[in-house]
């Protein structure tokens, strides 16, 4: 994933392989998600947008369990558009209502006990003790 996301920033900071109106038509009919990006950077966003997406498919997390963390994640960031598609996709996928409410409530969860831990100065050595974790 490292390695697709530094291929972009080069490619779009170096490259910027400027589309042409016509390319730009055809892109923007691919996906209306296309359309979010200035023409310059059009072609290379969504040849990224295809590759990352990759990772539901061919990542070493199994598509359900794949688009659980992805509602997790969008809970976490509050984003309503990834909720509704990633809810969406993971019923698709075969996620039960039960399953998906898990999935948030582990954001929630962690949000939560995130917050005590950090406004109550646990601190990482502690954590560390805790979790028998021992100093590198």
């Amino acid at each position: 994933m490292k390695k697709l996301v530094l291929l972009f920033l080069l490619t779009t900071a170096f490259g910027y392989s400027q589309t042409t109106d016509q390319e730009y038509d055809v892109l923007t009919k691919k996906s209306p998600f296309n359309k979010m990006y200035p023409k310059a950077t059009a072609a290379d966003a969504a040849a990224y947008f295809g590759a990352w997406n990759k990772i539901f498919t061919q990542g070493p997390i199994p598509l359900k369990e794949a688009r659980l963390v992805a509602i997790s994640a969008s809970a976490a960031i509050k984003c309503e558009y990834c909720i509704t598609a990633q809810v969406h996709l993971a019923k698709a996928a075969g996620a039960t209502d039960d399953e998906i409410k898990a999935a948030i409530f582990i954001a929630a969860e962690v949000a939560r006990f995130s917050t005590l831990l950090y406004g109550n100065e646990f601190g990482m050595d502690n954590l560390k003790g805790v979790l028998g974790i021992q100093p590198k």
